[in-house]
């Protein structure tokens, strides 16, 4: 013979219905950990790609300040970086810094990355080298590279369209100012 319950009798176990909630919150709090992860990963990326960039930035403005006498001549329209070349060294000025001009274009386009070429051309990075005013010796130097993120396109001009969308292409740039002695 059973005993019937009392009324005021505590309740045993739990109930199908908080088994349920708890799983539900479980799997909310689960969902917004991956976010965070995929969020932070690509922000580790963006981060690495800055990073590199201003690297080449540093490196191109080192270029044009240690040959103040032939400064101009980095100057130009072209944008460095498309593919890797052969670089050739020689004496004259012109020569100078076309092989810099080189060496530049082809560390921005990843030739001394390890790695595959579409894994380098993946990662390739693109540069301009700019004199907004031919009286003053003030250099612009950019670097671009295209990002996975979507984000406000740039207002500087340099490969623009050489990533796809340009809301996907970043710029990081820097001015070179070289000093002018006379005698």
């Amino acid at each position: 013979m059973t005993r019937p319950r009392h009324p005021a009798a505590p309740q045993r176990g739990f109930s199908m219905i908080e088994i349920l909630m708890s799983l539900v919150i479980t799997a909310f709090g689960l969902l917004g950990l991956a976010a965070f992860a995929t969020k932070s990963t690509a922000m580790g990326v963006e981060a690495t790609q800055r990073a590199r960039a201003s690297a080449l930035l540093n490196d191109m403005a080192s270029r044009v300040a240690n040959n103040k006498a032939n400064a101009a001549l980095y100057a130009s329209a072209a944008v460095q970086g498309a593919a890797v070349q052969a670089c050739v060294g020689g004496a004259t000025a012109a020569q100078v810094v076309a092989r810099d001009l080189c060496e530049w274009g082809n560390l921005l386009a990843g030739a001394n990355d390890a790695g595959t070429a579409a894994n380098a051309a993946f990662m390739g990075y693109r540069g301009c080298v700019t004199q907004p005013n031919a009286l003053d010796p003030v250099f612009v130097i950019t670097v671009a590279w295209g990002s996975l993120s979507p984000g406000i396109p740039p207002a500087d001009a340099c490969a623009a369209g050489s990533f796809g969308d340009d809301s996907l292409r970043r710029v990081i740039r820097s001015q070179v100012r070289v000093a002018t002695l006379t005698a």
